[in-house]
Parts: C-alpha cells; structure tokens; sequence
C-alpha cells in the first residue's frame, strides 16, 4: 500500500512524499463495494474529477485511496435494432407467418369432400356450379338409401341436407329458417336449396351451363358421359320453366358433340331425324368404336397441322424481312410473282419474258424496254439514277 505525506521545507512550501508500505496488497476496484459503486454512478464519457483534501500545517497522513478506472464509452451501431423493435419485428413476422399459414390452408379447402356412403356430404363453398351440385345431390342420395331413408323429404332427410351445407353463410341461413323450410312442400323446398347454393337466377345458370356443356370438355370424351351430364342438368330444372323436352335435348346434343363425330354418325347413317331415343342408342353404340378408331387418328392429324402451322408461322416471320423482293416491290401483283425465279438477278434478266404483257405496267417496276419507249419515263429514270449516283 502506498502512503502520501505532505511536509513543509525551510522555506514554508509543502512536499509530497509517498512511501510504500510492504505486506499489504492494494484492494482491486472489482472487490471494493464502494468504489464499484462510485465507478457505476459516474458518468461513462468523462470521469469525475478528485479534489484533494485541505491539509493543516502539520503533516497529514492520507489513507488509501484510488481513482475510479476510466471507461471507454461503447457506441451503438445505429442499424442495430433495439430490444422493443427486435420483439415488434418477431412478432409481426410471426403474424405474417401465421397469416400465410392460414391463407394456404384457406386456399386448399376443396369446395365439397365426398366422406363416403356412410356419412353425408360436405360442402365448404358458399356457391357451387350446377355440375358440383349434382355431384353432391348424388352423394346425398346414396348416404339416404345407405340409412334407409326411403323418403328424401321427411324433416329427417331435410335435416340431413341442410347440414351438408358448413360454410358460414350457409349455416346462419339454415340455422335461422330451419323450422320454416321443414314446413314447405318438397318442390319449395328444393328451390331454397338450390337459389342459395346456386344463386337466385339458378333457372337460367343451369340452362347457360347445358348449353355451355361440349362432348369434347366431359370425361374421356365420351357420349354416354356427355348424354348423362345433359340429363342431370335438365332434372335440376324439373318442375321449373327451364326444363326442357326430349326433343329440345335431342337438339342440344346433336349441336355439341364434336364435328367429327357428327361427320361419323354421318356416314353410318345416322340421321338426325331419329326419334330421340333411338338417336341417343345409335350414338352410344357407334361412340365406342369411334373412340377406339377413329379419335386416336383424328388427334394425330391434329397435332400434326397444328406443328405446320408453327412452323409456317415462324418460317414467314424469318423471311418476311429478308425477301429482297417484297422490299423492292411491295405491291406487285401475286400472278406476277408466281413464276419469279429464286434469285433476284435471274427475275431481272428474265423480266421481259417471264411476264404476260399485259401486267407489265400494273403495280410493279415496269420493264427497261417500256421506259426507254416513253421519253417522260426515261427523263425521270435518269434523274433518279443521277441523284442515287451523285
């Protein structure tokens, strides 16, 4: 440990003196509690400054004492985000995860799940298409029969249908008027269901979506698919003023197969003046060798005049700009050019031969020997040549 005296000389000026005490250890600032506690309550950029005490004329003896370690004060990046905004910025992230999350898992929700015979369907969209409510009037029908549920009307079977429906519009609107739709007749019943799940112009959807309904857009392209289809559309419309006549579906059909297979039917003789049972027989016995024979031909040569017409198309646009000709002669005449020869000094040469005489004036660069004949022409073409030149 280290001692400071004070001492005055003859002349009455003081000295400082400072001896070392052997055998004491000074006291490190990190186990003194007191100047840990001093160093922590100053200031980080300066120190506090130390006065010294006031001495009397006698020599003082000071005790120990030590200055406070100085502190380099540490800077704080500016980017550096604070504790509070780092937590914010976790935290919004988290939200926006959670929202992805719950956008995907809103996206993937199919419109309606078919559970099998032994439960009813369910449906999760608010609206479905015609084709997706006979797909789900038809799953209902068999859970029905499975349950043996022989009347599809009884308040049992109509509370079974308007539980299919779990989207939340759905179920407000069958939960608020249940005990009013129990009590209507199966006809106005029926209509509830499909102006809510269909929309309230429901006649007129389901006969655009008939009319809308191609042999060429059902599954594997087949009549027996595309004639079912037409039918379970038109029993949506049963006991409505849309639904429509054997005759009327007679003539829906046989404007939405396909050409090709009409051209078939065609040529087996299959008239369209057919009785409409026996057309739709005729057609569904001839689809199936028209399927297996013809369709896989007809499809070969459609690829094959779809790829010459990509290739025309890319080969006119390549040579559209590179023809020396359509530039130098843009308007002439296609009977003109259609004996020109490849090579442009070849057509030059063979101008006068290779033309009828009567189009040699007409749109096109007129021949040497008719310039030269007519002095006007000739003026003209020395002009153009001279200005060319010089």
């Amino acid at each position: 440990m280290s001692l400071v005296s004070l001492t005055r000389d003859q002349c009455g000026r003081f000295t400082r003196t400072s001896s070392v005490e052997t055998g004491i250890d000074p006291v490190p600032s990190s186990h003194s509690p007191a100047l840990s506690q001093s160093s922590a309550s100053t200031p980080r950029s300066t120190p506090a400054p130390t006065n010294l005490p006031s001495v009397s004329n006698s020599s003082v003896v000071s005790g120990p004492t030590q200055l406070p370690p100085q502190i380099d004060p540490q800077i704080v990046p500016p980017c550096s985000p604070s504790p509070s905004s780092s937590s914010s910025s976790t935290s919004s992230s988290s939200s926006d995860d959670l929202l992805h999350v719950l956008g995907n898992m809103s996206s993937s929700t199919p419109t309606w799940v078919n559970l099998g015979i032994n439960k009813p369907p369910v449906v999760n969209a608010r609206i479905l298409k015609p084709h997706e409510y006979v797909h789900v009037r038809a799953c209902l029908n068999r859970h029905l029969n499975h349950k043996d549920i022989t009347d599809a009307y009884s308040e049992k079977a109509r509370n079974l249908t308007m539980t299919c429906f779990q989207s939340e519009g759905s179920m407000n609107f069958f939960d608020t008027n249940a005990e009013k739709f129990l009590k209507l007749s199966s006809t106005a019943f029926d209509d509830v269901i499909k102006a809510h799940i269909l929309g309230s112009d429901w006649v007129e959807i389901v006969n655009n979506t008939m009319d809308s309904t191609c042999l060429d857009e059902v599954d594997e392209r087949s009549f027996d698919n595309f004639y079912n289809t037409i039918l379970s559309l038109n029993r949506l419309l049963k006991n409505s003023p849309g639904f429509r006549s054997d005759d009327s579906l007679k003539v829906l059909l046989q404007q939405n197969i396909s050409d090709d297979f009409a051209h078939f039917l065609h040529e087996k003789k299959v008239l369209k003046s057919l009785s409409f049972s026996d057309w739709v027989d005729k057609a569904t016995s001839l689809d199936a060798d028209f399927r297996r024979f013809e369709r896989p031909k007809l499809d070969r040569i459609a690829l094959l005049e779809s790829k010459l017409v990509e290739a025309s198309k890319r080969s006119g646009a390549s040579s559209h700009y590179d023809n020396g000709q359509a530039r130098q002669r843009p308007f002439t005449p296609i009977e003109n050019t259609s004996s020109r020869p490849a090579s442009s000094t070849s057509y030059r040469s063979s101008t006068s031969t290779s033309r009828p005489s009567q189009n040699n004036g007409a749109f096109g660069v007129p021949s040497m020997a008719k310039v030269k004949e007519d002095q006007n022409q000739f003026d003209i073409y020395m002009k153009v040549c001279s200005k060319l030149l010089f």
